[in-house]
């Protein structure tokens, strides 16, 4: 081998255990972050979609996305310091506030209620759900919040006309469906599509229902704002750019659903992201008026919410500083 040969092979592995070492680097000065995301819906596809895509990693993140069920489980988490941030319906982060806790909604991921109440065969109509029983994920979780607000609409009363049951997840409200436990439940899509095409029957898709409700949200507490908001801020940089590339990236948020919900059913992938994707919006302040609905039927059970006003629960500065930052950007080039 001549010496230049020679020379150029070991300037190429130079290089390679350059790039080695650097990449290696980065990955240590990577500033961790811990996420907790929720029930396997379309709604919770954001954070999904910022992992793979590789946007937390190109914010100089290293996440760890931790799954936790039920809303109120999630915030005790988030409360506790165990998770830094929590996609999480309003709730929780609305009832954690009025007892003292600093929850702040810093995004709306999903701004409607994104439930289906599905029902075995022979249920028609809503109101032949009195005196059956009706299944959700856990007490205070959105299936819950989502389900009496669309019994209220049907002049329904929860307890007294229907039995609610805690079944601990969504899909497992498919399968006591199927095994008869109870009569209908609240699911959300691929979950819906799942239900309907096992034969079950969709008694009302909420969406459509004219229902005010704060999904699901991105939350953190205020003090973790306060001591890392550079952290924050890419934190909601590599949300929004999730929410963009679901929005006008079709085959890749079809396989990151169908790795996470582990189906390979087109139907159902195509019906899941139907469902979810004209729902992200950019950028994605949550809405005012869905707060105040979920605070208006917390005051039925809780006095402190009927003096509470929507604004007290979210800080958008993050995102107005994001959306000026790239207003410049935009002007520059």
């Amino acid at each position: 081998m001549s010496n230049r040969n020679k020379n150029l092979e070991l300037l190429l592995c130079l290089i390679v255990v350059s790039a080695a070492l650097f990449g290696g680097a980065l990955a240590a000065f990577a500033q961790p972050v811990r996420i907790a995301i929720g029930a396997a819906s379309v709604a919770h596809i954001p954070g999904l979609v910022a992992q793979e895509a590789g946007y937390f990693a190109r914010e100089g993140l290293s996440p760890e996305l931790i799954y936790i069920r039920g809303g109120p489980q999630t915030v005790s988490a988030l409360v506790g310091g165990d998770v830094h941030f929590a996609q999480v319906y309003s709730q929780p982060i609305l009832a954690a506030r009025l007892t003292g806790a600093d929850t702040v909604i810093v995004a709306g991921l999903i701004n409607q209620p994104l439930f289906s109440v599905i029902a075995v065969a022979g249920i028609e109509k809503p109101e032949e759900l009195r005196g059956k029983k009706l299944g959700i994920t856990t007490f205070g979780s959105a299936t819950d919040l989502a389900i009496r607000l669309a019994l209220k609409k049907w002049g329904i009363k929860p307890e007294t006309d229907v039995s609610i049951l805690q079944i601990r997840g969504v899909p497992e409200i498919l399968a006591a469906l199927k095994s008869g436990a109870i009569h209908a439940g609240a699911v959300s899509p691929p979950t819906n599509i799942m239900a309907i095409k096992a034969g079950f029957r969709e008694l009302a898709y909420l969406p459509q229902m004219g229902i005010s409700f704060q999904h699901t949200t991105l939350t953190t507490t205020r003090r973790y704002v306060g001591n890392n908001r550079a952290t924050s801020l890419k934190v909601l940089k590599a949300y929004v750019s999730a929410i963009e590339r679901i929005k006008a990236d079709k085959n890749f948020a079809l396989k990151v659903i169908a790795k996470n919900f582990k189906t390979t059913d087109l139907e159902v992938l195509e019906y899941t992201y139907n469902a979810g994707a004209p729902l992200f919006k950019t950028p994605p302040y949550p809405t005012l008026e869905g707060i105040q609905a979920t605070l208006d039927f917390m005051a039925e059970k809780d006095p402190k919410a009927k003096q509470a006003q929507p604004r007290d629960f979210v800080d958008t500065s993050l995102l107005e500083e994001i959306e000026k930052s790239s207003s410049t950007e935009r002007r520059k080039n």
